[in-house]
């Protein structure tokens, strides 16, 4: 039994992050995004906003809870002038790991996973749709202040499992986009 309590505690020990190894932040972004298989339209290009709040830790591992919203429009087939936009609301959990590289420019990876609630144009078969979302990307940080850093990122983001036209749908709608903002470290 003393052995088990023993090892129970080394590895809560291990896994523990003293409140002082961490570094909250906020951060807001703004960006352009290309949205794949909306449909057979020529303009599928749109904005993007988000914002997050996270913890920094030593290690150079953060995670952030994200909230954001894509809107993108959509001409229609052959260009039509119709009022057919697209939007998205995402809720992510992310982490991103910071390669330490110098004190002026310091890139990095996330990955996230989450939900996505799409809301289809108008004349779309199906109402609001609630899918898994998660998304891969790289960026990187330079200093602009004492505890602000200019960021720029790409990710891609996934929604499975969203069908907008069942005629030409693979069931998956993408994004590539390109944002940049502002991180608050306090």
């Amino acid at each position: 039994m003393k052995k088990r309590v023993s090892i129970m505690f080394l590895v809560a020990g291990m896994w523990a992050t003293p409140l002082s190894a961490m570094e909250p932040y906020v951060s807001a972004f703004v960006g352009s995004s290309e949205m794949n298989h909306v449909g057979r339209g020529h303009d599928n290009s749109g904005i993007t906003m988000l914002g997050a709040f996270g913890l920094g830790f030593d290690n150079n591992f953060r995670l952030e809870a994200e909230i954001g919203y894509q809107a993108v429009g959509n001409n229609g087939e052959y260009g039509a002038n119709l009022d057919t936009n697209l939007s998205t609301q995402l809720i992510l959990a992310n982490a991103c790991y910071d390669i330490s590289l110098s004190d002026v420019v310091t890139p990095y990876i996330t990955a996230g996973t989450g939900v996505a609630i799409v809301n289809p144009p108008f004349g779309a078969l199906n109402s609001a749709q609630k899918s898994l979302a998660y998304q891969l990307g790289a960026g990187f940080t330079v200093p602009i202040g004492e505890n602000v850093k200019l960021d720029a990122r790409y990710r891609y983001v996934v929604t499975p499992k969203v069908i907008l036209d069942p005629e030409f749908d693979n069931g998956k709608l993408s994004s590539n986009t390109i944002l940049l903002g502002l991180r608050f470290n306090f």
